[in-house]
Protein backbone atom coordinates (compact mmCIF):
# COMPACT_ATOMS: atom_id res chain seq x y z
CA UNK A 1 0.00 0.00 0.00
CA UNK A 2 1.20 3.90 -0.72
CA UNK A 3 2.56 5.11 2.32
CA UNK A 4 -0.12 8.49 2.39
CA UNK A 5 -1.30 10.53 5.19
CA UNK A 6 -5.02 9.17 6.46
CA UNK A 7 -7.62 11.61 6.04
CA UNK A 8 -7.94 13.69 9.36
CA UNK A 9 -10.98 12.77 11.64
CA UNK A 10 -14.28 14.89 11.28
CA UNK A 11 -13.46 16.91 14.46
CA UNK A 12 -10.29 17.75 13.11
CA UNK A 13 -11.34 21.51 11.86
CA UNK A 14 -10.39 22.56 8.25
CA UNK A 15 -9.06 25.92 9.20
CA UNK A 16 -6.96 26.88 12.57
CA UNK A 17 -9.54 28.21 15.18
CA UNK A 18 -10.25 32.11 14.84
CA UNK A 19 -7.97 31.86 11.60
CA UNK A 20 -8.13 31.85 7.93
CA UNK A 21 -5.32 29.51 7.56
CA UNK A 22 -5.62 26.08 6.95
CA UNK A 23 -5.12 23.66 9.30
CA UNK A 24 -2.15 20.99 9.96
CA UNK A 25 -3.57 18.03 9.63
CA UNK A 26 -5.78 18.83 6.46
CA UNK A 27 -2.72 20.71 5.30
CA UNK A 28 -0.34 17.87 5.19
CA UNK A 29 -3.14 15.44 3.84
CA UNK A 30 -3.98 17.42 1.01
CA UNK A 31 -0.48 18.10 -0.10
CA UNK A 32 -0.15 14.15 0.49
CA UNK A 33 -2.56 13.63 -2.43
CA UNK A 34 -1.78 16.23 -4.53
CA UNK A 35 2.36 14.20 -4.25
CA UNK A 36 0.51 11.45 -5.22
CA UNK A 37 -0.89 12.28 -8.69
CA UNK A 38 2.69 13.65 -9.64
CA UNK A 39 3.08 16.82 -8.19
CA UNK A 40 0.91 18.32 -11.22
CA UNK A 41 3.43 17.26 -13.79
CA UNK A 42 1.46 13.81 -14.41
CA UNK A 43 -1.59 12.51 -15.59
CA UNK A 44 -2.94 10.32 -12.84
CA UNK A 45 -6.62 8.68 -13.31
CA UNK A 46 -8.84 8.04 -10.34
CA UNK A 47 -7.87 4.44 -10.83
CA UNK A 48 -4.55 5.08 -10.55
CA UNK A 49 -5.16 6.69 -7.24
CA UNK A 50 -7.71 3.33 -5.54
CA UNK A 51 -5.58 1.89 -2.56
CA UNK A 52 -6.28 -1.80 -1.99
CA UNK A 53 -8.81 -2.73 1.27
CA UNK A 54 -7.21 -3.05 4.48
CA UNK A 55 -5.68 -6.50 5.75
CA UNK A 56 -7.77 -8.08 9.06
CA UNK A 57 -4.60 -6.84 11.00
CA UNK A 58 -5.02 -2.92 9.38
CA UNK A 59 -8.79 -3.05 10.25
CA UNK A 60 -8.46 -3.83 13.76
CA UNK A 61 -6.11 -1.05 14.35
CA UNK A 62 -8.27 0.91 12.80
CA UNK A 63 -11.20 -0.27 14.71
CA UNK A 64 -8.69 0.53 17.96
CA UNK A 65 -8.46 4.03 16.79
CA UNK A 66 -11.39 4.66 16.33
CA UNK A 67 -12.97 3.02 20.29
CA UNK A 68 -9.93 5.10 21.45
CA UNK A 69 -11.87 8.76 20.17
CA UNK A 70 -14.98 7.63 20.99
CA UNK A 71 -14.26 6.98 24.53
CA UNK A 72 -12.62 10.03 24.32
CA UNK A 73 -15.50 11.85 23.61
CA UNK A 74 -17.77 10.46 26.13
CA UNK A 75 -15.06 11.29 28.54
CA UNK A 76 -14.57 14.64 27.81
CA UNK A 77 -16.21 17.42 29.83
CA UNK A 78 -19.31 18.89 28.57
CA UNK A 79 -18.82 22.06 27.11
CA UNK A 80 -22.63 23.50 27.43
CA UNK A 81 -23.81 24.68 30.91
CA UNK A 82 -27.26 25.92 31.28
CA UNK A 83 -28.16 29.32 32.24
CA UNK A 84 -29.60 28.77 36.03
CA UNK A 85 -33.18 29.89 36.88
CA UNK A 86 -33.46 33.62 38.32
CA UNK A 87 -35.21 36.16 39.26
CA UNK A 88 -35.12 39.21 41.85
CA UNK A 89 -38.60 40.74 42.76
CA UNK A 90 -38.94 43.81 45.28
CA UNK A 91 -42.10 45.75 46.78
CA UNK A 92 -42.73 49.58 46.34
CA UNK A 93 -45.62 49.41 48.37
CA UNK A 94 -45.52 49.50 52.42
CA UNK A 95 -47.52 46.41 53.97
CA UNK A 96 -49.63 45.70 56.75
CA UNK A 97 -51.10 42.60 58.59
CA UNK A 98 -53.59 41.65 61.04
CA UNK A 99 -52.65 41.08 64.38
CA UNK A 100 -51.27 37.58 64.88
CA UNK A 101 -52.25 36.65 61.04
CA UNK A 102 -49.60 35.26 58.74
CA UNK A 103 -49.54 36.98 55.70
CA UNK A 104 -48.03 36.57 52.47
CA UNK A 105 -45.26 39.52 51.02
CA UNK A 106 -46.27 40.67 48.27
CA UNK A 107 -43.98 42.18 45.02
CA UNK A 108 -45.18 44.60 42.38
CA UNK A 109 -41.82 45.01 40.53
CA UNK A 110 -39.74 42.35 38.83
CA UNK A 111 -36.34 43.49 38.80
CA UNK A 112 -35.63 40.32 36.25
CA UNK A 113 -36.37 37.07 35.51
CA UNK A 114 -35.26 33.96 33.91
CA UNK A 115 -37.39 31.03 33.95
CA UNK A 116 -39.22 32.20 36.93
CA UNK A 117 -42.91 33.37 36.88
CA UNK A 118 -44.66 35.37 39.85
CA UNK A 119 -48.31 35.08 40.63
CA UNK A 120 -50.71 36.39 42.42
CA UNK A 121 -48.26 38.84 43.58
CA UNK A 122 -46.91 36.28 46.35
CA UNK A 123 -46.39 33.47 44.43
CA UNK A 124 -42.90 32.19 42.98
CA UNK A 125 -42.34 29.22 40.18
CA UNK A 126 -39.04 27.94 38.90
CA UNK A 127 -40.80 25.52 37.05
CA UNK A 128 -37.94 23.58 37.32
CA UNK A 129 -36.86 20.68 39.79
CA UNK A 130 -33.46 22.00 41.77
CA UNK A 131 -31.91 23.03 44.62
CA UNK A 132 -33.08 26.51 44.92
CA UNK A 133 -31.09 29.60 46.99
CA UNK A 134 -33.65 31.73 48.46
CA UNK A 135 -32.26 35.68 49.46
CA UNK A 136 -34.66 37.79 51.19
CA UNK A 137 -35.15 41.40 52.87
CA UNK A 138 -37.52 42.81 54.74
CA UNK A 139 -37.92 46.39 56.37
CA UNK A 140 -39.89 46.44 59.75
CA UNK A 141 -41.07 49.80 60.76
CA UNK A 142 -43.13 50.48 64.57
CA UNK A 143 -45.26 53.15 63.72
CA UNK A 144 -46.56 53.71 67.55
CA UNK A 145 -45.79 51.94 71.38
CA UNK A 146 -43.49 49.96 72.61
CA UNK A 147 -41.78 46.88 71.66
CA UNK A 148 -43.24 43.84 69.46
CA UNK A 149 -42.06 40.88 68.17
CA UNK A 150 -42.75 39.97 63.78
CA UNK A 151 -42.08 36.30 62.37
CA UNK A 152 -41.01 36.10 58.79
CA UNK A 153 -40.88 32.55 57.03
CA UNK A 154 -41.08 30.85 53.90
CA UNK A 155 -44.20 28.30 52.28
CA UNK A 156 -44.02 25.81 49.65
CA UNK A 157 -46.96 25.00 48.19
CA UNK A 158 -49.23 26.73 51.03
CA UNK A 159 -47.64 24.35 53.63
CA UNK A 160 -45.16 26.16 56.34
CA UNK A 161 -41.28 24.98 55.84
CA UNK A 162 -39.55 23.74 58.76
CA UNK A 163 -36.43 25.54 60.07
CA UNK A 164 -37.19 28.60 57.64
CA UNK A 165 -38.64 30.96 60.47
CA UNK A 166 -36.16 34.37 61.23
CA UNK A 167 -38.26 35.77 64.70
CA UNK A 168 -37.79 39.72 65.22
CA UNK A 169 -38.53 42.81 68.03
CA UNK A 170 -38.86 45.99 66.86
CA UNK A 171 -38.25 48.18 69.47
CA UNK A 172 -39.78 51.83 70.45
CA UNK A 173 -42.48 54.22 68.94
CA UNK A 174 -40.95 54.86 65.10
CA UNK A 175 -38.45 52.01 65.32
CA UNK A 176 -37.09 50.48 62.24
CA UNK A 177 -35.22 47.17 61.43
CA UNK A 178 -33.84 45.39 58.99
CA UNK A 179 -33.86 41.78 58.56
CA UNK A 180 -31.90 39.54 55.70
CA UNK A 181 -31.13 36.06 55.18
CA UNK A 182 -31.46 33.23 52.97
CA UNK A 183 -32.52 29.52 52.53
CA UNK A 184 -31.68 26.75 50.46
CA UNK A 185 -34.78 24.80 49.25
CA UNK A 186 -35.51 21.58 46.80
CA UNK A 187 -38.51 22.33 44.86
CA UNK A 188 -40.04 20.22 42.59
CA UNK A 189 -41.19 21.19 38.56
CA UNK A 190 -44.77 21.88 39.82
CA UNK A 191 -43.85 23.43 43.50
CA UNK A 192 -44.24 27.51 44.54
CA UNK A 193 -42.67 29.29 47.30
CA UNK A 194 -43.89 32.44 49.22
CA UNK A 195 -42.60 34.83 51.88
CA UNK A 196 -44.85 34.88 54.93
CA UNK A 197 -44.79 37.84 58.20
CA UNK A 198 -46.68 37.85 60.83
CA UNK A 199 -46.59 40.14 64.19
CA UNK A 200 -48.71 40.18 67.21
CA UNK A 201 -49.08 44.03 66.89
CA UNK A 202 -50.82 45.76 64.24
CA UNK A 203 -48.57 49.02 63.95
CA UNK A 204 -45.40 46.63 63.11
CA UNK A 205 -45.89 47.06 58.85
CA UNK A 206 -43.47 46.41 56.39
CA UNK A 207 -42.22 50.17 55.44
CA UNK A 208 -41.20 51.39 51.76
CA UNK A 209 -39.30 54.39 52.04
CA UNK A 210 -39.95 57.25 50.56
CA UNK A 211 -37.59 59.14 48.61
CA UNK A 212 -35.33 61.98 49.66
CA UNK A 213 -33.92 64.85 47.68
CA UNK A 214 -30.81 62.71 47.78
CA UNK A 215 -31.70 59.51 48.18
CA UNK A 216 -34.42 57.20 45.90
CA UNK A 217 -37.24 55.09 47.26
CA UNK A 218 -36.75 51.60 49.25
CA UNK A 219 -38.29 48.70 49.18
CA UNK A 220 -40.72 46.99 51.87
CA UNK A 221 -39.40 43.70 50.36
CA UNK A 222 -36.52 42.28 48.49
CA UNK A 223 -36.27 38.38 47.14
CA UNK A 224 -34.22 37.11 44.82
CA UNK A 225 -33.92 33.20 43.72
CA UNK A 226 -31.71 31.50 42.04
CA UNK A 227 -31.19 27.43 41.00
CA UNK A 228 -27.60 26.12 42.23
CA UNK A 229 -27.57 23.24 40.56
CA UNK A 230 -28.42 23.84 36.74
Amino acid sequence: MADVTSIPAARVPVLEPGTAIMSREWYRFLFNQFGQTGSGTTDISISDLSLAPFSGAEAEAMMDLVRADVQGLLSAPPTYRPVPRRAAYASSATQTASASTATAVTFNTTIFTNGVDLASSSQVSPGQAGDYLVNYRVQFDKTSGGDSPAWVWMRKNGVDLANTTAHWHVKGNNAEALLSTGVLIQLAQTDYLQLMWATTDVNVILLAPPATAYSPAGPSALLNIIQVDP
